[in-house]
Parts: C-alpha cells; structure tokens; sequence
C-alpha cells in the first residue's frame, strides 16, 4: 500500500494530513510520535476514507465502524497494513456489519435555532450511548445531561455524561492548583443523536458547559480524554475552548476475546474475577499506544490559577501486568 499522501486531494472530507494532527497534539502535550507510528497512521487514515466512503456520510454509526478499525490495528501490529487482503476483509466486515446505520431521516438538517439542556434519567441516555458511541456501554455512576429543541420535547439533539472525577493517578496535577477532586467533572460520554437537527459536538459542549456554570456553581473545571490512537484528534474539544492538561501513558491496551477493553472495565474484571483469571483472558495490544490526552475547560478558575497550569505527564495503573505475562507465555 502507498505510504504517501496523494490520496488526499482525492478524498473530499481532507482538511488535515494525519501526520499534521499527530505532530500537533504530540507538540501540544509534550511527548514523542515515532516516525514508524506516523507512517502506521497515515496507512490507517488512508483505510479510514475507504472504510467511510463505504459507510456513506450519512451513516450515524460510523465513528463506531471507524475506532473499530483502529483497534483491529493496536490489537494485530502493523502486519494488518502491510497485507491488503487482510485490511480489505476488515474493511468488507465493517462495512457490512453497519451498512444498516445510514440515515434517512428528512427535514432536520438546518442547525435548531432554540433548544435547552436538561437533566436525564441513565435509563433514556445509556441506550444511546450502547447504541450509537463508540464504546459501546454507558455510565450509572454519573450525570446526565440532553439537549432537546424547543419544538419538542421529545426530541433530543445530543446526549453527554459527566462522572465524577476518580483519576487518581492524575490528582496530583489538581493538587498543584489547590482544586480538589469534587470540583471537577469528567466529560465521560459525549454523543449527537441520529435523525435530529445538525448540531456540531463542538457547539453542544460550549453550551453544556454554560449550564453547568449556571447549575452547578461548585463545579471549577472539566476535563475529558482523547483517545488518538484510534483516530480521535480533539478537534471537537479544541473547537470547545479546552486546553492540553497531561497526557496519560499506557503500557498497552487490553484485548478480550479481540474486542477492546477501556482501563476502566479492566478494573472491574481485576476486582470480579482476580489476577490470574484476567491474565488468563487479556491480552494485550501489538502496538505500544501513544498516550491518552486529558484536556479540560476551566470554569471557575482564577487567572492565576490558569497561568500555573502546564501541560502534565502520567502513567495510567494497570492492576495487572500484560506485557509481563506475554513475554512469559
């Protein structure tokens, strides 16, 4: 497959090379992107366009099918790009498993003019976010929040999750700016709902912030992860006013069963079924990921307090040691 970028002129969604993004996050957060990961990615973005031309621009589930290729990469190793059967065959797969997402909802297409945020039950967010995020699962332990237009009430435009803040690994960086834990929210879930009105991400989050300062006044800042190893760059977040605030180091991504596991769900197996079982079941990932990105939005900061924050560099603590368990088998 062509390493080069000449395929962009081609594609009508490029703005950015990949190789530009990457460099300007890795710039913006402070760590190194080798020059053997920029080349993976940009043969992964160049699947991406294929894989999303076939999806069609439309189809609400494909950010879905495209973080779904991105993990076939971490988990295979880069032999997934060097063999175009393989790449082609995931590409069929993907494409054949949510070719049934493409939208036909009519009439909804101009931005709503009047809508509101509100509180949500778990039990009306959580099924959208099963549904349609990339993750697959929602959040119980959380707030939740919709934006419906004004027209109707029944109508939601886009949903978000805020959890409470429990990266303890990166409290450190809270502690440097006297804020404590409570006051800070995590962005955990963030999704716009197929078939209503177009509403950039971006926007949302500009106001889901604004309803925050306004309902929640003890709330001094937010912060969300990035995950650009399985092509998620910040540009919504960017768009949104957030700001680098540490990236996050991980030894691996773990595998279960080929499907991705979040550290979060590798906790809960830790704690359901023990070490040795998990280490039985895991795996981890062929590539060594870059690091996750923490960016947050300062709601009731002092500008001292602003001037204070530089960009920040942990290690996500994994209770068990996959690398370890993969050079023993």
């Amino acid at each position: 497959m062509q390493a080069d970028v000449d395929w962009q002129s081609k594609i009508k969604f490029f703005k950015k090379s990949t190789t530009q993004k990457l460099t300007e996050i890795s710039r913006g957060f402070e760590f190194a992107v080798s020059k053997e990961m920029l080349d993976d990615h940009e043969k992964l973005g160049l699947l991406r366009w294929m894989l999303q031309e076939r999806l069609g621009k439309s189809n609400h589930c494909a950010t879905k099918a495209l973080t779904k290729l991105y993990f076939a990469y971490l988990k295979d190793g880069p032999g997934l790009l060097r063999d175009e059967s393989l790449s082609s065959k995931i590409i069929d797969e993907l494409a054949r498993i949510f070719q049934y997402a493409e939208s036909t909802t009519t009439g909804h297409d101009s931005e709503p003019s009047r809508t509101h945020i509100a509180m949500m039950d778990a039990s009306i967010i959580n099924p959208l976010m099963s549904e349609y995020h990339f993750l697959g699962y929602g959040r119980n332990d959380s707030h939740h929040l919709g934006m419906y237009c004004d027209d109707s009430k029944e109508r939601v435009v886009a949903a978000a999750t805020l959890s409470r803040w429990d990266l303890d690994h990166a409290t450190q960086i809270l502690e440097r700016l006297e804020i404590d834990p409570t006051e800070v929210l995590v962005l955990s879930r963030l999704l716009s709902v197929p078939g209503a009105q177009r509403l950039t991400l971006s926007q949302f989050i500009a106001q889901l912030n604004n309803w925050i300062r306004r309902n929640m006044r003890t709330i001094k800042m937010i912060v969300t992860y990035c995950n650009p190893n399985v092509g998620h760059y910040g540009t919504v977040y960017r768009g949104a006013n957030f700001r680098p605030l540490c990236a996050e180091a991980h030894p691996f991504i773990p595998f279960l069963d080929g499907e991705y596991v979040s550290p979060r769900k590798c906790r809960e197996l830790y704690e359901q079924h023990g070490a040795s079982t998990c280490l039985d079941l895991l795996r981890p990932s062929a590539v060594k990921p870059m690091p996750l990105l923490i960016y947050y939005y300062p709601l009731r900061l002092t500008d001292e307090q602003c001037k204070r924050i530089t960009v920040g560099h942990c290690s996500h603590p994994y209770p068990i040691d996959l690398t370890a368990s993969s050079r023993a088998a």
